[in-house]
């Protein structure tokens, strides 16, 4: 102590020096710690470097291109199936609808005598009222706004009927479509998919009950902004050929049509009759019995950029 109160100067460069090995201590300790902390870091990512090379697939040069070709097919496919929701003639929808409820009946009036005369040359038994699903019109045209769509199911009524009659079948018991909407109703059908949606649209009751059938809407091929369909129910009578006949004719349809849904209600007692037959055809040992088949159909519309672009 003596020492130091000698040589004050040297004790305080002692002090000083003292401090500096503590600093220099404390940064290698905090140095040591940092590089023990990277190392982990590095054995990490070797270890994650390794993991990823054992997956599969692992991302390397081949494995890009293996997934650019799975790309390209995909948008192929995606392609083809919309080509093939477009149909033959998809134009056949864009057709301008009458430009008045009067001109809309004389053209659903013109569609019934067309099918009445188609009928009876194939020979297929109707009711003498039948106005293929179209009674409501009986008297009058649809409503001003109503026009567009009922003159769209007008158009396909006729494809259906006229593929169901080429068929062969022995009645046509009904046809029946969807309760069509306005214009301001399939918009806001259309924005049920999205957030901030209006409630379900309930189409407007009134006409013949008979023209029309719930279709189960969960089971539509909508999809609310870029796919529309319209729904039909086609009845009829008659063997199991003339409903393979309309089935396969309805893929050869300008507009695509899709199945949903076949019934098949055997009819008992009902036999064809040995008088029906061709002449010179082979009687069966088993006569075929006839069925009630019912036969449930999309028409599935691809909107367009434009429509779409207004949802």
């Amino acid at each position: 102590m003596n020492w130091l109160k000698r040589n004050p100067l040297l004790g305080a460069v002692l002090l000083a020096c003292t401090l500096a090995l503590a600093a220099e201590g404390w940064l290698l300790a905090q140095a040591r710690q940092q590089a023990a902390r990277a190392v982990a870091g590095l054995q990490q990512k070797q270890q994650e470097r390794e993991w990823l090379g054992r997956q599969s697939p692992a991302p390397s040069e081949a494995n890009e291109q293996a997934i650019d070709r799975d790309f390209a097919q995909a948008v192929k496919v995606w392609e083809d199936l919309r080509t093939a929701l477009q149909g033959r003639d998809p134009k056949i929808l864009e057709t301008p609808p009458p430009a008045k409820p009067t001109d809309a009946y004389f053209d659903i009036a013109a569609f019934v005598e067309k099918m009445r005369a188609t009928a009876a040359r194939a020979r297929v038994m109707i009711k003498s009222d039948e106005r293929f699903g179209f009674a409501t019109h009986s008297n009058e045209g649809p409503e001003a706004d109503l026009v567009p769509a009922v003159f769209r199911q007008r158009l396909v009524s006729q494809y259906l009927v006229e593929a169901l009659l080429e068929a062969r079948p022995r009645v046509l018991v009904s046809v029946q479509r969807e309760r069509p909407l306005t214009a301001a109703q399939r918009d806001q059908r259309n924005q049920t998919g999205q957030a901030n949606a209006p409630a379900a649209v309930t189409p407007a009751t009134g006409g013949v009950a008979a023209d029309f059938f719930e279709f189960d809407a969960p089971s539509s091929l909508r999809v609310p902004g870029r796919v529309e369909s319209m729904a039909f129910r086609l009845e009829f009578t008659g063997q199991t050929p003339a409903l393979r006949a309309f089935l396969n004719s309805l893929a050869a349809l300008p507009l695509p049509v899709i199945v949903r849904r076949v019934e098949v209600e055997p009819l008992a007692g009902e036999a064809t009759p040995a008088a029906a037959l061709a002449p010179g055809a082979p009687v069966p040992l088993v006569t075929q019995n006839l069925s009630k088949f019912a036969v449930v159909v999309e028409c599935v519309e691809l909107l367009t950029a434009s429509e779409r672009s207004v949802l």
